[in-house]
């Protein structure tokens, strides 16, 4: 057995062992009339059975393994802390020092390359997945990646003298959700949504 499917063994076991009425409420997921628990991860919804702990797409198919995992723990984890109001960097988390190369890798370089040389598409891209235009950098969105976790992205736009430049960062209430591993998958999976909406739309390299 991998040990994704290890990991996501474990994560099912502990849903299992959680009250699904509190983890809806710490969550903000929809519990169903079928006990199941309704997330909306990255602009797409997914239904996770409970006690099983199987997590489905909207139209019945499993989720990919690392997302169902990430799903898990957010259910499972997840304090029920308000938003801080407060945006932070991803170095600010616990453990984000140690991880930020990864960070960088899988999210922040990605989401440069592909916005950088387009910025007005930004703001489009987020709407698709719920977000919403805030003021930041010179281009700016807060995208709802899980239901108490928003993911903002800001852009600088390039000029003669310097390069674009980016910054994707968290409110401060993240802390109490994901660890800075997990966060990652998450950055990483709303990210991959955010250029997917590029290409599709003909706008992508």
């Amino acid at each position: 057995m991998s040990q994704f499917q290890l990991g996501y063994e474990h994560a099912r076991q502990r849903l299992a062992r959680s009250d699904p009425e509190r983890m809806a409420e710490r969550s903000g997921a929809r519990r169903q009339e079928d006990g199941s628990l309704l997330v909306r991860c990255g602009g797409e919804d997914y239904v996770v059975t409970w006690p099983g702990g199987e997590v489905l797409r909207a139209g019945g198919a499993p989720a990919s393994l690392w997302t169902a995992i990430l799903i898990l723990h957010y259910l499972v984890d997840a304090s029920g802390q308000p938003e801080a109001g407060q945006w932070i960097a991803f170095q600010q988390l616990e453990g984000g020092p140690g991880y930020y190369g990864s960070f960088s890798g899988r999210v922040l370089r990605p989401f440069l390359a592909a916005f950088g040389p387009r910025p007005d598409a930004l703001v489009p891209a987020a709407r698709a997945l719920g977000g919403e235009a805030v003021p930041m950098g010179d281009v700016a969105v807060r995208v709802p990646a899980l239901p108490r976790i928003p993911i903002a992205y800001v852009l600088w736009r390039g000029d003669e003298e310097f390069a674009p430049s980016a910054s994707v960062v968290f409110d401060a209430s993240v802390s109490g959700y994901l660890d800075s591993e997990v966060l990652t998958v998450l950055a990483e999976l709303t990210t991959r949504r955010l250029i997917a909406w590029l290409d599709n739309r003909g706008e992508g390299r």
